[in-house]
């Protein structure tokens, strides 16, 4: 890589707390999903004092930044989420969240500052790019999936962007350190709801109606034997139950019970097949006891699975910067899901983590927990990880531009 490393780690150095303040910033003001009103506008006053161009209220309240490099029509993309979750703070730090019941404890305030941070640095290099970088401050990550909203919006338009990459906050990898994952990494999830319709009547008399109650327990053992006996085991799939509910009174048949859950896979197209079988299963269910359902699905993000030359860029990028030492790489995907998915299916995409376990510390809280406090040197690496990806990247795809 042709750029001066050691500058570029000096100049991070330089501007580390400043990124530190702003991620306490962002952290003691948390937002819910699709309100972060405040939050963006902390980053629109942040990039118009560096001059970098911007476009505010994309998919509600995300944001596109644009360092425009020599090459004005193609560009890198780096996304960050900004919203927080509704949990109530437990960290006795000076920077807790001031807003009751809403805490950043998915990292997502790390996340915007190490992005911010990002651009910062790369603006002031931007005569050396060959290419532009767009970044996406991105809304909604934990509820209506704002990757999507602003895709649709033309995030990846003008200039266009081939390749996005992204960082999450990873607890189980040491600060300092990144994980890659190869290939798959996050499931498609599938949200269902199904009510089953019988006919009420006395508890004392089950005879007279048709009790829903009994063809939906029924329901709940069954879906489970499509994973089990129709689903390739090697493959990654996963149905939950996560609500059942049914009655008013203990001697009242019901009218109708309702359960709902969730579908994971890691390969989109056991996602069809599930939905199809799940459906199947209810509705003979449901008739063989004299009843009927009804089945709905909704459709949440799909499957995240990691470009394998992005990977092999970036993990060597990131060897040369940060050492071999610091770079981990795991096979296993999660069946957990998030919304950079959609780049996933709409460009070649990267996602990899970033350690924030503190050295020494035994036990650290997960993301999505009120006790969730990662180590803030994790803002160093992921400033100079995110800066090495773009320059490998632009320099590799400058080649057919």
């Amino acid at each position: 890589m042709k750029y001066d490393m050691e500058k570029i780690k000096q100049r991070i150095d330089e501007l580390f707390d400043e990124a530190v303040a702003f991620r306490r910033e962002l952290h003691m003001h948390p937002e819910l999903s699709e309100k972060e009103e405040e939050t963006a506008k902390k980053i629109h006053q942040h990039l118009a004092d560096l001059g970098i161009t911007y476009q505010p209220n994309v998919a509600g309240h995300g944001v596109i930044a644009t360092v425009y490099g020599k090459n004005r029509q193609h560009a890198v993309g780096i996304r960050a989420d900004i919203d927080a979750l509704p949990i109530t703070e437990a960290v006795d730090v000076d920077f807790a969240s001031k807003n009751p019941g809403v805490m950043h404890a998915c990292g997502h305030d790390m996340h915007t500052a190490i992005m911010l941070y990002t651009a910062r640095i790369l603006n002031e290099m931007r005569d050396e790019l060959p290419g532009s970088v767009k970044f996406f401050f991105q809304p909604s990550e934990e509820t209506i999936g704002g990757a999507e909203q602003m895709i649709k919006e033309g995030a990846l338009k003008n200039p266009d962007v081939n390749s996005v990459i992204g960082l999450h906050v990873e607890t189980t990898v040491p600060a300092g350190s990144i994980e890659f994952v190869l290939g798959p990494m996050n499931a498609a999830s599938t949200e269902f709801y199904v009510t089953v319709y019988g006919q009420s009547c006395h508890g004392a008399s089950p005879f007279k109606g048709v009790d829903p109650l009994l063809p939906a327990c029924a329901m709940v053992s069954n879906i489970q034997s499509i994973v089990t006996r129709r689903i390739d085991p090697t493959e990654a799939a996963l149905v939950t139950i996560g609500q059942f509910h049914s009655g008013t009174k203990n001697n009242i048949i019901p009218a109708e019970t309702r359960f709902s859950g969730i579908i994971r896979v890691l390969d989109m197209k056991n996602r069809y097949f599930i939905k199809e079988e799940l459906e199947r299963i209810c509705k003979q269910t449901a008739a063989s006891f004299g009843a009927e359902c009804k089945v709905e699905f909704v459709d949440s993000y799909p499957s995240l699975t990691n470009d394998t030359q992005l990977t092999e860029w970036v993990k060597e990028s990131a060897e040369e910067a940060l050492g071999k030492d610091k770079i981990r790489i795991r096979t296993r995907a999660s069946l957990g899901a998030d919304d950079f998915s959609y780049f996933c299916h709409d460009s070649r995409a990267l996602y990899y983590n970033l350690g924030t376990a503190r050295d020494g510390e035994e036990i650290t809280a997960p993301i999505h927990n009120e006790n969730f406090n990662p180590d803030e040197e994790a803002i160093r690496t992921g400033i100079l990880s995110e800066i090495t990806a773009v320059l490998r990247i632009l320099e590799e795809e400058s080649k057919d531009w």
